[in-house]
């Protein structure tokens, strides 16, 4: 899929910041429906209803908290999975322990979004570089080929920097997802542009299947198709769509039948 960059949603963004769900929020932008994992389930579960029915949603994206609501968060994905046939992404603010991963794909989630930023959990020492690489993988391990993202902050800070750190995640198997934070100035929009170009390249190079990430991607940065499908090819596009959700389903039901970790086991 080819991208081109929207100046004049670029210079929105950088007036107006994407805004960032935690896990007590539930609200709608665009055709992505955020969902805090520690609001209570079934008044949430209403609420999504009533909305899920007045427009199109083409992603659900549940918020998980801190350990202490993992458990709650989990059996909000796994009945939002039940009762909605759309793609559910897991975002996690927080650093999680690595058998956790399994859990969250085995409750329903479809895609995960680990943040680069992520602090450590108590009693958790995967601090630093090499403990936010230690979850990428475990994250990697637990779900389908490129269905593990990572949000990347772009800014008009280092350029070299921004474009070593989305190499090293398509390194190792996990999408990034930009999120532009900007200034307006021209200075910045050309080296946000020349990231952002890097970004959708390096996506092409290395085969990752970008479109159940769109919603977001269209939230969060100035990235749009640079052709628009007609109604017909839409509506095929969401058949196929249809189609790949219940093969991932079987999947996830034939890996996880037998699960072998427990939350008990951990206390939480």
């Amino acid at each position: 899929m080819t991208f081109i960059i929207d100046h004049q949603r670029m210079r929105h963004i950088a007036n107006t910041p994407p805004k960032i769900a935690a896990e007590f929020d539930l609200w709608r932008d665009g055709r992505a429906f955020f969902v805090g994992g520690a609001l209570p389930i079934h008044a949430t579960l209403e609420t999504m209803f009533e909305s899920f029915c007045a427009e199109s949603t083409d992603i659900f994206v549940i918020t998980l908290g801190a350990a202490e609501s993992i458990r709650h968060g989990l059996e909000m994905t796994k009945l939002i999975k039940k009762n909605f046939n759309i793609r559910v992404m897991v975002r996690l603010n927080h650093a999680i322990p690595d058998w956790l991963f399994q859990q969250i794909y085995a409750s329903g989630a479809d895609l995960i979004d680990i943040t680069g930023t992520a602090p450590a959990a108590p009693g958790d020492d995967s601090t630093g570089e090499d403990g936010q690489k230690s979850q990428y993988l475990a994250a990697r391990e637990a779900f389908p080929r490129w269905s593990v993202a990572s949000t990347v902050t772009i800014d008009d800070g280092d350029r070299s920097l921004l474009i070593r750190k989305i190499d090293e995640l398509l390194h190792i198997g996990i999408v990034p997802l930009p999120r532009l934070i900007g200034n307006g100035t021209e200075e910045s929009e050309t080296e946000i542009c020349d990231v952002l170009h890097h970004v959708t390249k390096s996506w092409h190079k290395h085969g990752v299947p970008i479109k159940p990430f769109l919603a977001l991607i269209g939230l969060a940065s100035p990235l749009v198709p640079a052709v628009k499908p007609g109604t017909l090819r839409s509506i095929i596009d969401r058949l196929h769509d249809r189609r790949k959700l219940a093969a991932a389903d079987l999947l996830r039901h034939l890996r996880v039948s037998n699960p072998t970790d427990s939350l008990d086991s951990a206390g939480l």
